[in-house]
């Protein structure tokens, strides 16, 4: 089975942090590939904005109460989203609440536009789209139509 996590730190700062997401084949175990990715804007990668929507972070699972988010395999073509402008892969649940605010509409796609998200996790090398496209192609191709996805923050 095929797990992805994504982990960042979060701290106050205005420059753009990245983290890491991890492709796990729990089989194994081992790490499948590795992309460098990131999660919010700069100046909102902190943990008390992880409630701001269009700038904050992806939740925690553990901040949602939930023990994973759930990555189609199977992408949304969006070219003409700024932002995204290519694939989307959707994460379930559609919509999230952090402190009493609803969040959502989360996905994973490259970083098409200015550094960061407002709260996607992106992939900001061209290489590391590629390969997660080509990771994502050979699970569908398998018959897996979603992929668990953990998150996690140190500060």
């Amino acid at each position: 089975m095929k797990i992805l996590l994504y982990h960042q730190h979060l701290s106050k700062s205005a420059n753009l942090i990245e983290g890491r997401l991890l492709l796990l084949d729990s089989e194994s175990p081992s790490i499948a590939n590795t992309y460098i990715a990131t999660s919010g804007l700069p100046n909102n990668q902190r943990f008390d904005c992880l409630s701001s929507p269009g700038k904050g972070s992806i939740p925690a699972n553990n901040v949602i109460g939930n023990d994973c988010y759930l990555v189609a395999t199977t992408p949304i073509y969006m070219p003409s989203v700024k932002g995204v402008e290519g694939n989307f892969y959707k994460i379930n649940p559609h919509m999230v609440t952090v402190n009493g605010v609803q969040r959502g509409d989360f996905g994973i796609h490259f970083d098409a536009n200015v550094p960061g998200s407002s709260g996607c996790v992106v992939l900001r090398t061209d290489i590391g789209w590629q390969a997660f496209e080509k990771d994502m192609k050979n699970l569908l191709t398998s018959g897996v139509k979603e992929i668990p996805l953990l998150v996690s923050y140190s500060r």
